[in-house]
């Protein structure tokens, strides 16, 4: 027997017409409004994602920093709402590559590059503000307990 197609009152918008949802999907307005702007944001240059950094005076750009889960140190290189989200996140460029969590570069998933690191290789967490403690981090040595003899 042949699929049958059924329409439902979340799929009759034209932005879903444009965006070639099967007539079989059920899209909620709130997810239709979700993925219109998640792709104007991927439609800008990659300059005008200035706009969507945020400042927080507990994360400043270029602060040292403790991340969580692990200790693990860096430099916040971003702090903003990237692909749109409602909420902020914290970008940090971490000192070693640590976890399962880390990436490279200064991309999120969407694709656009907010921040240049150190380096293309630099290992890079997002991370949600709270789990970003600023402070007096210094790098940490991996040979500072080792004798001259070692």
């Amino acid at each position: 027997p042949e699929p049958r197609i059924t329409h439902s009152k979340h799929n009759t918008s034209p932005c879903l017409m444009t965006m070639d949802v099967p007539a079989t999907v059920r899209v909620t307005p709130a997810t239709q409004e979700r993925i219109a702007v998640r792709e104007a944001l991927q439609a800008l240059p990659v300059d005008a994602a200035a706009p969507l950094a945020a400042t927080l005076p507990s994360h400043p750009v270029g602060s040292r920093c403790e991340v969580a889960p692990g200790g693990r140190r860096g430099v916040i290189r971003y702090v903003g709402c990237p692909g749109g989200l409602p909420r902020p996140l914290v970008a940090v460029e971490l000192d070693m590559s640590q976890g399962d969590d880390v990436q490279q570069g200064g991309c999120w998933m969407d694709g656009v590059e907010y921040f240049a690191p150190s380096h293309p290789g630099a290992p890079v967490v997002w991370k949600a503000p709270a789990d970003v403690v600023t402070g007096d981090f210094p790098e940490i040595d991996p040979f500072a307990d080792l004798g001259d003899s070692d």
